[in-house]
């Protein structure tokens, strides 16, 4: 039955894969010089996140949404959700304004119109990430392996590398200090899927992975930015820095003292 298990989680993971960063791309690419223009030119970004999802539905069916559930006993809890993600977009929105970012001149007009689209999709766009680079890797192990420190350790750190990878396209990477980009993506990603097996559960990753892409798609953006929206505040930074980095190792720090404090007064009201 693992072995059963291990060869699907291992085919979702090719077909999401080669769907995601490869046709989708593709699709992307072909598409592009017919939304050049804004705001079709933001919302094709969108593109192989929203073919790649229409694939995992055929693929998967029904399954795809138990499939963000570690177990019966622990299925996908919406109010820890929504606790991780308003109090993680509040604080990467005040450390965003404490950067510096300045009120983006661009028109109120296409600020909401890039508010409604980035609403839209962003939840698409981070499902799908999230399912490719956390959670076909953390059910492919399986909970009974994970008991182990040393798989833990090994899953966050393959987890991490595997979300580094496709980022390494993105524009602020190539950037002046582009290599603060390059460790932010992979701590981001190994410390996510530290925070699901922690917590036994996706709602941390996906959570924290929604809050940061609103924030910068919405709150503040930067100049040079990958996901080219139309945000309300803009930053002069190009690329990631040291001080971004420590904010996000601080955020996941008071994320887990959270979720430390909610399971501890759960378990003291039964």
């Amino acid at each position: 039955m693992k072995n059963n298990n291990l060869i699907e989680w291992g085919i979702s993971f090719v077909v999401a894969s080669l769907s995601y960063l490869i046709i989708g791309p593709v699709v992307y690419a072909l598409l592009f010089p017919f939304f050049s223009a804004f705001p079709l030119s933001y919302v094709s970004l969108f593109i192989p996140s929203i073919f790649t999802f229409f694939i995992l539905i055929l693929l998967k069916k029904k399954r795809l949404l138990d499939d963000f559930s570690v177990s019966k006993e622990r299925t996908f809890s919406l109010p820890l959700f929504f606790v991780f993600l308003c109090s993680s977009f509040v604080f990467l929105s005040v450390f965003s304004l404490l950067e510096g970012a300045k009120v983006n001149p661009e028109p109120m007009g296409d600020k909401i119109i890039s508010l409604f689209f980035s609403l839209l999709f962003i939840p698409i766009q981070i499902t799908v990430e999230e399912y490719i680079f956390r959670i076909i890797p953390f059910m492919a192990v399986g909970l009974d392996r994970l008991e182990k420190k040393s798989n833990r350790a090994l899953l966050s750190l393959v987890s991490g590398l595997l979300f580094t990878l496709p980022h390494l396209l993105n524009r602020e990477v190539w950037a002046v200090g582009g290599y603060w980009a390059v460790i932010h993506y992979f701590l981001w990603g190994t410390m996510t899927m530290a925070g699901a097996i922690i917590s036994k559960g996706f709602e941390f990753p996906l959570a924290m992975h929604l809050s940061n892409n609103l924030v910068v798609s919405i709150v503040a953006n930067y100049k040079g930015s990958s996901l080219s929206s139309k945000s309300f505040f803009i930053l002069e930074s190009e690329t990631s820095s040291p001080r971004a980095i420590m904010s996000f190792l601080l955020l996941f720090t008071l994320e887990y003292l959270l979720y430390h404090h909610l399971t501890r007064r759960r378990h003291s009201d039964k």
